[in-house]
């Protein structure tokens, strides 16, 4: 163990020395320093495990000396433990010093050979926890960024391989002479792009466990247009959604309800070339989310049964809201025709 003492008494040095080197012959290097400017040239090139510090050295104080050899503020971790000597039993000495990067202090006229021990000793293991602790952290730093890299990876062949599936439902769909198998092949489409669209945000986002809902839902009715051929100057989208980031288990049912109900209302409100609008709303109040899908196309033309409904589509929507453990009710809303379709959950925390 490389010991360096810094102080301006000769007396002290050879006492201190002497200390050491008892019962620890060829296992303890001590160097000394009168003053402080040569204490840290002696530091600077011999790197030693422990400083041994007077608080009053003739040209700085030994909190001085130690600003110079730790930093201000104190280094995370210190190349050399220190251990500050005084004769001043001071606690206030003490805590400037401890504050200020030392890991020990001692007393000068309590000073003995196994006390002297026992605080390099808990210095230099202090310091050396705190490089392991450095270590560690860095090794769980490099294995979550490579975690992170795995599942950026996993999400992006997940994306990829379902935009495989819609192309072929996409040529599987213009193959059928059936509209209605056409159509529903075009359904199974719109659904599987919508979660590939989650895949994406996920290998593109910082945050592997987050999505954002408002920015997906205009994504989601935006695409739902093109694919049943709606012109923005026949049927107005109206987005109406606060910044809602959910956790991916809430985000990708929640799409797809959205996805089922935006298509509902564009293949049943708006037959006959009628035109119209569709208001997709959400917001968070009182721990929960909700979600609404208005248009004001045809209207409801019979109350619909939405704990056991005939279509595929609605029945979809309520199988995925009792997943989300929520609420699912249709209601005629104030304007003429409108008809409301809303989902109410609990929200979790993304976090």
């Amino acid at each position: 163990m490389r010991v360096i003492m810094v102080d301006d008494s000769a007396a002290d040095r050879k006492l201190y020395r002497t200390l050491l080197e008892k019962d620890s012959v060829g296992m303890v290097e001590f160097m000394d320093a009168a003053n402080g400017a040569r204490g840290l040239e002696l530091c600077r090139d011999q790197a030693p495990d422990c400083v041994l510090l007077d608080y009053k050295l003739p040209d700085m104080t030994g909190l001085e000396f130690l600003a110079r050899l730790v930093g201000e503020p104190p280094a995370e971790i210190p190349t050399s433990a220190v251990v500050m000597l005084t004769g001043l039993a001071s606690e206030g000495v003490a805590v400037k010093a401890l504050r200020g990067g030392a890991q020990d202090y001692l007393s000068k006229d309590a000073i003995t050979a196994e006390g002297l021990r026992m605080a390099i000793d808990k210095a230099t293991q202090k310091v050396g926890l705190l490089r392991d602790l450095r270590d560690e952290r860095d090794r769980l730093a490099r294995s979550l960024a490579e975690k992170d890299v795995l599942l950026q990876e996993v999400h992006h062949r997940v994306k990829n391989n379902m935009q495989v599936i819609v192309s072929l439902l996409r040529l599987q769909a213009k193959a059928f002479p059936d509209e209605r198998l056409a159509l529903v092949l075009h359904d199974t489409q719109n659904r599987i792009e919508f979660m590939a669209q989650i895949h994406e945000q996920l290998y593109q986002a910082g945050d592997l466990g987050i999505v954002d809902l408002a920015r997906h839902a205009a994504l989601i009715a935006r695409r739902l247009l093109q694919t049943y051929g709606f012109e923005e100057s026949r049927v107005r989208l109206r987005m109406e959604m606060e910044p809602l980031v959910l956790a991916v288990g809430q985000a990708i049912p929640a799409g797809l309800i959205l996805n089922e109900l935006v298509s509902n209302a564009l293949k049943h409100a708006f037959t006959d070339g009628r035109t119209g609008s569709i208001r997709i709303l959400g917001y968070r109040r009182g721990g929960c989310i909700s979600l609404e899908v208005r248009d004001d196309g045809m209207g409801l033309q019979a109350p619909l049964d939405l704990l056991q409904p005939k279509s595929l589509g609605l029945r979809i929507v309520h199988i995925l809201t009792r997943q989300l453990k929520g609420s699912f009710d249709s209601v005629c809303g104030p304007a003429p025709k409108e008809t409301i379709f809303r989902i109410t959950f609990p929200a979790i925390d993304a976090g």
